[in-house]
């Protein structure tokens, strides 16, 4: 097969089956498969906050106005993230080598095992997900130097800096930063449940989540096991697959880019506030474009993505990092 062939091959495989690999692909997105999309039109995600005052009085025959409407708005900015890649001759023997040999794994049908679908969705599209779950958490913009290619980590802030920036900016109040200290196996049962003790009643009577990072979910789990495991039916129910805090309709849910994280973050029923921003006009997942230089092949995609909070004044966190 020659180079030319294979990026017509490849065009047309991305073509063709553009639904399964745009499916594939947001599978795979575990930070964005848990928060709500939405998209801007131009480079800011614009949010219009509306706060009213107290509103109630005791009655009186005369009209008396009071309570005022305070109007803020919260942006997000998207950025535009990009693919390009270059695959020389020898590249694509190896990658050849490799498909021969999977073609003919038994759980596959060789004949719908294709060359161009092996490049794809076994080399292209995870790796394209591995990069951006880890924007998703641990991004912090900068802007690129002329010709050269930057790290994935510079394409956009992700959650960890917008929190920290929200927090420094007094858009996220300081009373509702709850200092926890670190968790632990021993102590993080005790720590959560402060962390929404803290937290008004009329929110975490909703329910809702609290996103930490795997290490964390898993001291919790094993501080409330050494706890209470030697009780009756206290804790069957409460498994590896899903730990919810006592007395509280919370589910503790871990995030795999979040590693080595202490943050935590409550996320309460019925108020989408944490959201994931991609443009309106420009594919959400990219679509590659396959073409020919020189001995050489090349592919290159583009998306628009920011990360942030539509209310930061009504987001819980605890003061780790």
């Amino acid at each position: 097969i020659t180079i030319d062939a294979l990026a017509e091959h490849l065009n047309d495989h991305s073509r063709m089956f553009s639904p399964e690999i745009m499916t594939q692909t947001r599978l795979g997105l575990e930070m964005e498969n848990l928060l709500p999309q939405r998209m801007s039109t131009g480079e800011y995600y614009v949010v219009e906050n509306a706060t009213a005052d107290e509103v109630l009085q005791p009655y009186q025959g005369t009209f008396t106005p009071k309570g005022a409407i305070a109007h803020d708005e919260n942006t997000i900015r998207t950025r535009a993230i990009k693919m390009d890649l270059e695959f020389t001759e020898k590249d694509l023997e190896l990658w050849w080598n490799s498909w021969m040999i999977d073609r003919f794994n038994p759980e596959r049908d060789p004949m719908e095992w294709t060359f161009p679908r092996f490049i794809v969705e076994k080399e292209l599209i995870p790796k394209f997900n591995d990069d951006l779950n880890t924007v998703a958490w641990t991004g912090s913009y900068v802007a690129p130097t002329t010709g050269v290619a930057g790290d994935a980590v510079d394409s956009v802030d992700g959650f960890k800096k917008v929190i920290a920036d929200a927090i420094t900016a007094g858009k996220i109040p300081s009373d509702n930063v709850i200092t926890t200290t670190a968790l632990s196996s021993s102590n993080a049962r005790d720590k959560v449940e402060l962390f929404l003790d803290s937290i008004p009643e009329r929110i975490t009577k909703k329910g809702g989540r609290i996103l930490m990072s795997p290490t964390n979910r898993r001291n919790y789990f094993r501080d409330y096991r050494a706890e209470f495991t030697q009780q009756p039916n206290v804790f069957p129910n409460n498994g590896p697959q899903k730990v919810m805090v006592d007395d509280y309709n919370v589910e503790i849910v871990s995030v795999a880019t979040m590693a080595g994280s202490g943050r935590i973050i409550f996320l309460p029923n019925g108020r989408d506030n944490m959201v994931w921003v991609s443009r309106a006009g420009s594919p959400v997942y990219p679509q590659m474009i396959f073409k020919t230089q020189a001995r050489v092949l090349q592919m290159y995609a583009t998306i628009y993505r920011g990360y942030g909070f539509e209310y930061p004044q009504e987001v819980y966190v605890n003061e780790q990092v």
